[in-house]
């Protein structure tokens, strides 16, 4: 029969056998882990470790990387305390950029992420764009457009220079030859309806142009005639002639420049005669143009601002003076200061 008596609960000491078996597999287990750990030191390090979850206790993290073997949860036997082996490896190690965090982190702990690395290339230079250089400034209307101007017969203290230096900058007279002006020339209609041309030739048509008989398609002058009739400058005598070769009287020139500016008298052309002595000379067709001429500042008097002499041929330099003075009242040029302009 057999024995019907319970095994018995004490445990049976190991045998000699078993103790051998036990150190050949720890033996084992540390050839094979020394040897992976050659192959890749970074295995060492005991935050990376994972211990299987048969051990009751918790594995002591060595000061150097090393081979530990954990003791035997299921003996009472201990084994011998185990010296760290450090590693040679082959291939030296990189260094982590920074600390390795594990990877999951204990309950209630605050993990602090690594600080970011600095960058070593430094920002784009901000570069700011250049002021743009100012323009340089449109020439004044009395700025000359040629050097400077010389007339042996104009002097520096002569009356009309500071009118006739201006238009001949401006070509406005280009009818001269060795240096001389001829100031005190007597003025062609057909002169002066080239002049009107060159202060105005920006001006827009008003009229019909004149098929006048005494002025040839051909002409050097026709334009000229056309342009200051058109314009309003200009009219004929009757019978459809112009008399180009004519001279022309004081009294023509201030009243083509007042009809050619569109100028009207604002007050009583007897009160504004008044001004010159001679006033009873002026002919009644161009009273109302001399009046309003005069109050615009075009009339130029010379020797005396009160002697309007109309009925007298106009010399060359009387007529720049007058032509000035209008191109002045139209804005083209600066206004001068003469002690023989009409002021009222």
């Amino acid at each position: 029969m057999s024995s019907s008596q319970p095994p018995s609960g004490e445990r049976n000491p190991l045998g000699l056998d078993e103790l051998i078996a036990i150190l050949v597999a720890f033996g084992t287990m540390g050839a094979i882990l020394f040897w992976v750990t050659g192959k890749n030191p970074d295995r060492l390090n005991a935050r990376n470790w994972q211990f299987p979850a048969v051990f009751s206790q918790p594995a002591v993290t060595p000061a150097t990387p090393g081979i530990l073997t954990p003791e035997s949860p299921s003996s009472d036997l201990r084994s011998p305390a185990t010296t760290p082996v450090p590693s040679k490896p082959d291939v030296a190690p990189v260094a982590p950029l920074g600390p390795i965090l594990p990877a999951t982190p204990p309950v209630g702990v605050i993990v602090v992420p690594p600080k970011p690395i600095a960058r070593s290339t430094p920002d784009p230079a901000i570069t700011k764009p250049k002021a743009d250089k100012p323009k340089a400034d449109k020439p004044k209307a009395d700025k000359p457009k040629v050097g400077p101007v010389i007339l042996s017969d104009v002097p520096d203290k002569y009356w009309a220079r500071p009118f006739i230096v201006a238009l001949v900058d401006r070509k406005i007279f280009t009818d001269f030859t060795d240096s001389k002006f001829r100031p005190d020339e007597p003025m062609t209609r057909a002169e002066l309806a080239r002049l009107i041309q060159r202060m105005s030739d920006d001006k827009k048509p008003i009229r019909k142009p004149i098929d006048f008989k005494d002025v040839k398609d051909k002409s050097p002058v026709a334009p000229a005639i056309d342009h200051t009739v058109t314009t309003g400058y200009l009219k004929g005598y009757p019978n459809n002639e112009f008399r180009p070769d004519k001279n022309i009287p004081r009294v023509e020139v201030i009243a083509a420049l007042a009809s050619g500016l569109s100028l009207k008298p604002s007050t009583k052309t007897t009160k504004t005669l008044q001004v010159y002595t001679d006033r009873k000379k002026v002919p009644k067709w161009a009273v109302n143009k001399v009046a309003s001429a005069t109050e615009a500042g075009i009339v130029v008097n010379h020797p005396k601002r009160a002697l309007l002499q109309p009925n007298r041929t106009a010399t060359r330099a009387e007529v720049a003076a007058m032509i000035y003075q209008a191109m002045a009242k139209k804005g083209q040029v600066p206004a001068k200061a003469s002690e023989y302009v009409v002021r009222l």
